[in-house]
């Protein structure tokens, strides 16, 4: 097994469907006008890419049937086409439905990578693993809002912006083609007994739950905080994007720091730390008056939010270990579902109350699911 292949061609995978995720955001204002609608309605973007992901757990049960290798090369062309859709869309419904195609991949694809490279690194060094593929996911949040605004700015289409992911995933394609193929289940199966076998175990429940929570903070910190930066304090497109690259930056960090310490101290204890820093760094984000201190506490909240991610996500890839591929699909199917309730809500939200009710949902709900890893035991180093 050729670990350097690996680890390569799943962080190129992990890097193009993190930059693309990382678009809508720091671009909100530019397709606003690109395509000619109101800026809280380019949140709805997201509506039909994350509501495809409810349908992760089948992807999963196929990752253990089939092997985790054929389902990330399907997912991958699906990813391929949607970027291709997206890239030359004249109208917002066929960007729109681009992205759902780009959906259908990136949620397959996300759940699918951690458990494909679970099945070769033991679970004492699977913390070093998924530190590899936030790592990719830190280096796309810290270089999309730069390069969309550079291409945008450039160029002036969006073709120009999905062209370069496109070549990256064909390559991706290529290198995948060379890699071992994983154990195949052929007893599994979607079915609702396989499910509620796994949902009646209450950690899995505390898991599932808690991921709701705290996925809720960034989906409605990040969605708007560009057209918030562009309303409040009169960013250009420009300014919008250096502003996402230094907050990435501790994204970047809290993914470093949780790769080298989180399997030392322990990967539940570092998530509980890392989720109360984001808790801080996200409370006084709408309440001042300066551009340089919401970068800061947007700069620490991205730290805790992704050091904490980073080290969660090893912690629940042994919650099930028998069926490892359909645990992680569900994991993933909450985050779609998270992205798709706020998708819907979120412009009314943001409507309502401005940044002050986003980010005051966002910090009520991990509040709770702190609680709930508080509650939740330890598995073995």
């Amino acid at each position: 097994m050729n670990q350097t292949l690996m680890f390569t061609t799943t962080f190129i995978i992990q890097f193009i469907i993190a930059m693309e995720m990382n678009f809508i955001g720091p671009l909100a204002p530019y397709l606003a006008d690109y395509f000619g609608i109101r800026d809280s309605q380019v949140i709805l973007f997201n509506l039909g890419y994350s509501a495809v992901g409810i349908l992760v757990p089948l992807f999963g049960v196929w990752a253990d049937r089939y092997g985790n290798k054929r389902l990330i090369s399907y997912s991958l062309l699906l990813f391929l086409a949607g970027s291709i859709v997206s890239g030359l869309a004249p109208t917002a419904i066929i960007f729109a439905f681009g992205r759902i195609l780009i959906g259908l991949g990136y949620f397959s694809l996300s759940g699918s990578l951690m458990s494909y490279i679970s099945e070769f690194i033991d679970y004492r060094n699977r913390g070093k693993a998924s530190g590899i593929l936030r790592t990719a996911f830190g280096v796309a949040l810290l270089g999309s809002p730069i390069y969309t605004a550079y291409m945008t700015s450039t160029f002036g289409n969006l073709i120009s912006i999905y062209l370069p992911i496109s070549i990256l995933a064909a390559i991706a394609y290529i290198l995948l083609r060379r890699l071992p193929e994983t154990e195949i289940l052929e007893s599994s199966q979607l079915n609702m007994s396989e499910f509620i076998a796994i949902l009646r175990h209450p950690r899995t429940v505390k898991v599932l739950l808690s991921l709701f929570l705290v996925i809720s903070a960034p989906v409605n910190m990040f969605n708007f905080l560009g057209l918030y930066l562009s309303s409040e304090f009169s960013l250009t497109q420009g300014q919008i994007g250096i502003s996402y690259s230094l907050i990435a930056v501790g994204t970047v960090l809290g993914i470093v720091v949780a790769t080298l310490y989180s399997d030392k101290i322990g990967k539940l204890t570092f998530s509980r730390i890392a989720f109360t820093i984001m808790i801080f760094g996200l409370f006084p984000i709408p309440y001042v008056g300066s551009v340089a201190l919401i970068i800061g506490l947007a700069f620490t909240f991205g730290f805790g939010l992704d050091g904490g991610w980073t080290a969660y996500q090893a912690y629940s890839s042994e919650i099930q270990p028998g069926k490892r591929g359909t645990f992680l699909s569900l994991f993933y199917t909450i985050n779609a579902a998270t992205v798709t309730v706020y998708s819907l809500i979120g412009p009314l939200l943001y409507d309502l109350g401005g940044m002050k009710l986003t980010t005051g949902v966002g910090v009520c709900s991990s509040l709770i699911a702190l609680i709930i890893l508080f509650s939740l035991s330890k598995l073995p180093a």
